[in-house]
C-alpha cells in the first residue's frame, strides 16, 4: 500500500494553535486517520521517536508549519534547530531524506529560512515552494492549502476547491444541472435561516487574565455541502467543530493547546449565542487545562464585504 498520509510538523511554542486548526481542516477533508499530529496520535507510554519514524514512513506529504519562532532562537545565541536531537529538526530531516513531498507553510508573515540559517541536512527545505497561511486571509489560504494537498495525494478536488472555470465548463451537463437545482433547493430551505449569520465577524474579546484583550475573527460559511468556519483564539484561527446554526441561534466548538513548562494540555472552547440585529452576542466557555475558566461574554459585529 502506497503512503497516503499527511504529517504535520510544528514547534509547540511557535504554532500549536495553527497546527490544531490545520489538523481539523485536513481531518475533515481527508479523514482523521490519514493526518498525523503528535498531540492526538502518540499514546501515553509510546516511544516518541519510534512513532514519528513510523508515521513519516506512512506519509506522502510533510507539512512544515513555520512561524516566527520556528527556529527556536535562544537568548544565549544559536537555536534549538542547531541541536541534532531537536524533534522538529529530526522530523524535517527524515521527511527530506525519505523523499516525501515537503511543503513549508509560512504563518502570519513568517519568512522562509535561508540555507545559511538551516543545518546542512535541512538546507533543501529552503528551495521548496512554500504556501502561506495568514489570519487575515485564513479561508482563502486554507482553500489553496487543501487544493495543493489534494494534488499531492492524487485526490479528486473537493467541491470547496474546484476552480470556477471547471464549474462553468460543466454547466451544460446534466450532472451540473442537477447540482444547480440541488443548491437552489438547499438555499431556498436553509438560506433564509443562515443568511444573517454567514460571513465574517469581529469582536474585541477580554479574557479572564490580566491585559488579555484580543480582536478575534469569526468566519461562517455554508452551502449545500454543509456548514464550516473558523474562530480565532488569541489571534490564531481555529477550525470550528460541530457548527450549528438554527435561525438566529448558533453554537460551535474549537480547540487549542495550553503549555505549562514542557507539559501541553488541550483546551476545548464551547461557544453559543444568537444574532440580534447586526450583532452576534456570544458566550465562550473553556474546558480543560491546568486552571479554572470563567465564561467570557462578548459581542461581534459583521465585517463589510469590501474588507
Amino acid at each position: 500500500m502506497r503512503p497516503d498520509h499527511v504529517f504535520i510538523s510544528y514547534r509547540r511554542d511557535d504554532a500549536a494553535g495553527y497546527a490544531r486548526a490545520v489538523y481539523d481542516a485536513l481531518a475533515q477533508r481527508f479523514g482523521a486517520e490519514r493526518v498525523f499530529i503528535d498531540v492526538d496520535d502518540i499514546d501515553a507510554g509510546q516511544r516518541f521517536g519510534e512513532v514519528i519514524v513510523q508515521a513519516l514512513a506512512a506519509s506522502r506529504v510533510l507539512l512544515v508549519l513555520i512561524g516566527h519562532r520556528w527556529r527556536g532562537e535562544r537568548p544565549s545565541g544559536g537555536s534549538r534547530l542547531d541541536d541534532e536531537t531537536d524533534l522538529v529538526r529530526r522530523e524535517v530531516a527524515t521527511g527530506l531524506s525519505q523523499g516525501l513531498q515537503v511543503i513549508p507553510l509560512l504563518l502570519d508573515g513568517a519568512a522562509m529560512p535561508s540555507e545559511a540559517q538551516l543545518p546542512v541536512e535541512l538546507r533543501p527545505l529552503a528551495g521548496r515552494n512554500a504556501l502561506v497561511l495568514h489570519n487575515a486571509r485564513y479561508a482563502d489560504d486554507m482553500k489553496r492549502l487543501l487544493s495543493a494537498l489534494e494534488e499531492a495525494l492524487g485526490e479528486a478536488p473537493s467541491s470547496t476547491t474546484t476552480p470556477r472555470r471547471k464549474i462553468l465548463r460543466w454547466g451544460l451537463g446534466a450532472a451540473a444541472s442537477a447540482g444547480i437545482v440541488g443548491v437552489a433547493l438547499w438555499w431556498a430551505t436553509r438560506g433564509p435561516a443562515l443568511g444573517g449569520v454567514l460571513g465574517v465577524w469581529e469582536a474585541e474579546v477580554t479574557y479572564g487574565w490580566s491585559d488579555a484583550r484580543h480582536v478575534e475573527r469569526f468566519v461562517f460559511r455554508g452551502d449545500a455541502g454543509g456548514l464550516n468556519g473558523s474562530a480565532s483564539f488569541l489571534g490564531v484561527p481555529r477550525g470550528m467543530v460541530d457548527l450549528r446554526i438554527d435561525r438566529d441561534e448558533l453554537s460551535f466548538v474549537t480547540r487549542s493547546q495550553e503549555s505549562l513548562g514542557d507539559r501541553m494540555s488541550e483546551l476545548v472552547h464551547r461557544y453559543r449565542g444568537r444574532r440580534v440585529g447586526e450583532e452576534l452576542r456570544l458566550v465562550m466557555q473553556t474546558e480543560g487545562g491546568v486552571s479554572a475558566h470563567t465564561p467570557v461574554v462578548f459581542t461581534a459585529r459583521k465585517v463589510p464585504a469590501a474588507r
